[in-house]
């Protein structure tokens, strides 16, 4: 469940932390930081409250959509990286097509963040759609970054993500189900009637998020019975 922190659209961390709790275990959430608006050492105050005492499991970062918009590997969201890989938690990356400038939407950018932080796992949300052909290369070229194209995987184009999953990128692809812009049922089915292999579906479906945010099968089945 991952926050926003925009000029446009602002969710407390209290607030996601906040459902994340009565979730009972069913959600994580990942916290979201405008550094532009906090500056640099409040943003590092923020995301440390945020993952330490808020039990937080990682950051969104929206570099194209806050009130100047930046490229992924701006000096300025270094620091926040930097902390990310430190305290091993994964990080967001937003962007595609709705990027208010789409010069901004620059998957190899996120190649640079990934050379300069080799431990740090980045997550790609919407997959920098359209230019789905430069994100498959730039999670060929790392093992730390992660894809998660949701709805667009279903887009003109998108069907590239399908095709690296069931090679390289079986372990690199997050399933994601754009709600609420798409119903969850939808996004469920579309994964299941998907050109993937068994392995692919499992791995893509829940088995890359569960080493990604260290989850582990006990839990999973703790939340099943739960439900």
């Amino acid at each position: 469940m991952v926050g926003r922190s925009t000029p446009t659209v602002r969710i407390s961390n209290d607030a996601l932390a906040e459902i994340v709790q009565r979730s009972k275990g069913r959600l994580l959430g990942i916290a979201s930081i405008d550094p532009l608006e906090l500056g640099e050492q409040d943003a590092l105050a923020e995301l440390r409250r945020a993952i330490g005492q808020l039990d937080l499991s990682g950051l969104n970062v929206d570099a194209g959509f806050y009130e100047k918009a930046l490229l992924p590997h701006d000096d300025r969201l270094m620091p926040l990286y930097e902390a990310c890989s430190d305290m091993q938690i994964p990080v967001c990356i937003m962007s595609g097509p709705t990027t208010p400038d789409l010069t901004f939407n620059d998957p190899f950018a996120v190649d640079i963040v990934a050379r300069t932080f080799p431990k740090l796992k980045i997550i790609c949300c919407h997959g920098f759609y359209p230019r789905v052909a430069d994100m498959i290369a730039v999670a060929f070229r790392n093992e730390n970054v992660f894809v998660s194209p949701d709805m667009y995987t279903w887009s003109p184009g998108g069907r590239l993500y399908i095709e690296a999953a069931n090679g390289f990128m079986r372990d690199q692809l997050l399933f994601g189900s754009s709600y609420p812009f798409r119903p969850m049922r939808q996004g469920v089915e579309d994964l299941g009637a998907a050109d993937l292999t068994d392995e692919a579906v499992s791995r893509v479906g829940w088995e890359n998020a569960e080493q990604l945010f260290k989850i582990g099968k006990q839990a999973r089945h703790s939340v099943a019975q739960r439900a």
